[in-house]
């Protein structure tokens, strides 16, 4: 039979409580705002719950809590006692279910082909951008686009085809009266979630149809999207942007 205290026992209802609601448990935020303590009253009781093998989390990472104690030994979270604190008791369990959280994708981006000079040649410049599951194909060109520094705009294309660089396609970009191919979607309403995307996939992105920026795009693995972060964006860089046009 598992050890804790009452205060403990409260902890491990409420954490509980919340992941059989929602299908996921609480970020600490959430735990504090329930208990009517601090964020780092909270993150103390946490690493003591997982000193007493009480929880199973992993640092860093949010909403990755497991409570390991059987529910018949847990109090209910209903049942606690009415909280002293001041403030009204936040009503978190009684709210409807939240949305289910976001996909992440983490997609490194490699830059293959295009004008740059010899103090380019042969060297990596690569990106790895994060970006949602419901974020579109066009909020994807637009973090490449800022991530290499790019200032003027141009068309471009992504390519999903039987290889990184497929003019057959399927490829999506922004269709035009000419574009006519059965294979030519729209970039702009196209969602991530869309393409039945899987880790290890590449598939190519082709910017400014005259100069000619090739990218071999990967993806890397598909994560959770943290609630509070703004995406798309930038984790990492490899290699100094190369000048969008070869005299500047």
């Amino acid at each position: 039979m598992a050890d804790f205290t009452p205060t403990q026992g409260r902890y491990l209802g409420f954490i509980l409580a919340y992941t059989h609601l929602h299908g996921y448990p609480p970020a600490e935020s959430e735990i504090a705002a329930a208990m009517c303590v601090s964020p780092p009253s909270v993150n103390q009781m946490v690493k003591s719950l997982e000193k007493r093998g009480l929880i199973l989390r992993h640092p860093g990472q949010s909403r990755s809590i497991k409570v390991l104690v059987s529910e018949d030994e847990i109090p209910p979270w209903n049942a606690r006692k009415k909280a002293t604190h001041p403030y009204k008791q936040p009503s978190r369990i009684s709210t409807a279910p939240a949305a289910p959280p976001a996909n992440l994708y983490v997609i490194s981006v490699f830059l293959v082909g295009g004008p740059v000079n010899d103090k380019f040649a042969n060297k990596e410049v690569s990106r790895v951008i994060e970006i949602r599951g419901d974020q579109t194909l066009e909020q994807l060109h637009d973090a490449i686009f800022k991530a290499y520094d790019r200032s003027e705009e141009h068309t471009y294309e992504f390519q999903f085809g039987k290889r990184p660089f497929d003019p057959d396609g399927p490829n999506y970009g922004v269709p035009s009266p000419q574009k006519r191919k059965k294979v030519y979607g729209d970039a702009r309403t196209t969602k991530l979630d869309d393409l039945d995307l899987r880790p290890e996939r590449v598939f190519g992105y082709w910017f400014d149809f005259g100069d000619d920026w090739f990218h071999q795009v990967q993806v890397e693995r598909i994560e959770q999207a943290i609630p509070t972060v703004t995406y798309p964006r930038v984790i990492r860089r490899v290699g100094k942007s190369p000048p969008q046009y070869r005299d500047e």
